[in-house]
């Protein structure tokens, strides 16, 4: 019998891609407001659930756990805003991607402990090259950096950090942070213009961000835990 995860934000884009990732090696229970746009891999799941309801998030563990031991959580959910200045940010946007980026991935996280734990799984949260850098585009300008989309992924990292270093021996946390990635994020007509930025020359997949969480929760990378690990094409080198 495989083992159990759960993918957050799993519907779409890199939560979709990390999902038919996991599928060959684990019976993935996907957790989305939507649902997803194709059919699930053979053995998966879909449960309805918003990351910043904490009954919900408790309805979903409970489900993974009804499956047998959860190996691991993958917490993909997040949303994002247009760039816009500080000083016209309002209050209320900053409030919703705050509260879904950081504080949904504290009650996802926290409702995954006892589990995970009891599993000696792993525990992978996906945040971004905005997080360190401050601003979420590589032309950004006085003209709009995303501050609070920055700003809550950045948050996730100290929450991964809080995670690995609580939850160690029993549970490896680290984080993934994509950056300049082919999708919804990204209007395509403007692919071309991103990607002579880049030093790799392009952008990147949903797919290998997706490599990248897989081999965070396998056995190969059993003695890295709080670890972010970028995937950037070299946009981002610290």
């Amino acid at each position: 019998m495989k083992p159990v995860a759960i993918v957050t934000g799993g519907a779409r884009n890199i939560g979709w891609a990390i999902v038919q990732r996991l599928a060959a090696d684990y019976r993935v229970l996907v957790a989305d407001l939507s649902e997803p746009q194709q059919p699930l891999p053979e053995g998966c799941d879909y449960l309805r659930t918003d990351v910043c309801d904490p009954m919900q998030v408790g309805r979903l563990l409970t489900q993974a756990e009804k499956a047998g031991p959860l190996q691991a959580l993958v917490h993909s959910a997040a949303i994002t805003a247009p760039a816009r200045p500080i000083a016209d940010i309002a209050l209320e946007e900053w409030k919703r991607l705050v509260d879904v980026n950081l504080t949904g991935s504290f009650i996802v996280a926290q409702a995954a402990i006892a589990p995970l734990s009891r599993a000696k799984g792993s525990m992978t949260l996906l945040t971004s090259r905005a997080a360190k850098t401050g601003f979420a585009a590589l032309n950004a300008s006085k003209n709009g950096t995303k501050a609070h989309y920055c700003a809550s992924k950045a948050g996730v990292i100290s929450l991964m950090k809080s995670l690995a270093t609580e939850l160690a021996p029993d549970v490896r946390v680290n984080a993934v942070a994509p950056g300049p990635i082919e999708g919804e994020m990204i209007p395509r007509e403007r692919w071309p213009e991103i990607a002579a930025r880049v030093p790799l020359g392009r952008l990147g997949t949903a797919a290998e961000v997706a490599q990248a969480v897989h081999f965070l929760a396998s056995p190969a990378a059993a003695f890295i835990t709080g670890h972010v690990l970028d995937v950037n094409g070299g946009t981002l080198m610290d």
